[in-house]
């Protein structure tokens, strides 16, 4: 039995570079971006996991075997109550896609705002977005 990567299939359902919602990044924002999508290269690469939150440069939290969810929540909790940039970034170096795709939906969000995370950053191309509309109207409201 062959297994065959699924992406090509599933194209239309992973946003591109240009993917954005919500309001522009400050410097400060695309900082801890560029930082986190580093960690969670990483953290991919050595098969920890696919989810890093930072803020101000700093890691607070990063994805183990309870998941993004957790990671997320753990990473608000320890931020406090100012704002947070969480970072998603899909699995590299030995992950194999046709196991897993790194996806989000709007559950993923909601989890984002109630522990007052204000970015998700995913990878274009390699990061499924499941419930896209739904996503896209809670990502405007404000």
């Amino acid at each position: 039995m062959e297994l065959v990567d699924a992406t090509p299939w599933l194209a239309p359902l992973m946003p591109n570079k240009n993917f954005q919602i919500g309001p522009k990044l400050s410097a400060e924002q695309k900082a801890d971006v560029e930082f986190g999508f580093r960690i969670a290269k990483e953290i991919s690469r050595l098969e920890i996991g696919q989810t890093a939150v930072v803020k101000n440069g700093t890691v607070l939290a990063i994805e183990g075997f309870e998941g993004t969810d957790k990671c997320l929540a753990r990473g608000g909790e320890l931020a406090g109550k100012r704002r947070r940039r969480g970072r998603r970034e899909g699995r590299q170096g030995k992950h194999d896609l046709r196991f897993d795709i790194p996806c989000l939906g709007l559950k993923t969000l909601e989890i984002c705002a109630a522990a007052n995370i204000s970015v998700l950053a995913i990878e274009a191309g390699k990061t499924l977005l499941l419930e896209r509309e739904a996503c896209e109207a809670l990502g405007k409201k404000k």
